[in-house]
């Protein structure tokens, strides 16, 4: 059985996708071919990012704490959007690991 974990990183979606022995799996069809899911996964993506700048010379990253506990509760709504539609989408293929909102 696969394993959906939603996790925030930078330049990723939250959606990653673990195989039966753990592995990350760049393609699954049930999430790469619904549109919604990617949408969402891409807009939680951009919030994410958002929230990190670079120096000049790209050899120095902040992450803006402030910025996201302000946007938090945007972020939480897309992440249970994801979960909501994964649930619809699940024929008991896949388990959903929600380390984000922790539900």
């Amino acid at each position: 059985m696969y394993t959906i974990k939603l996790m925030n990183e930078y330049l990723h979606g939250p959606i990653w996708v673990y195989d039966e022995e753990g592995l990350i799996r760049r393609k699954y069809p049930l999430i790469d071919n619904d549109d919604e899911l990617q949408q969402l996964n891409e807009q939680a993506r951009n919030l994410y990012d958002s929230f990190y700048s670079f120096n000049e010379d790209d050899s120095a990253c902040v992450f803006d704490e402030d910025g996201y506990k302000a946007a938090y509760e945007e972020m939480i709504g897309i992440i249970k959007k994801i979960v909501h539609k994964l649930q619809m989408i699940n024929n008991n293929d896949f388990v959903i690991e929600d380390y984000i909102t922790k539900d």
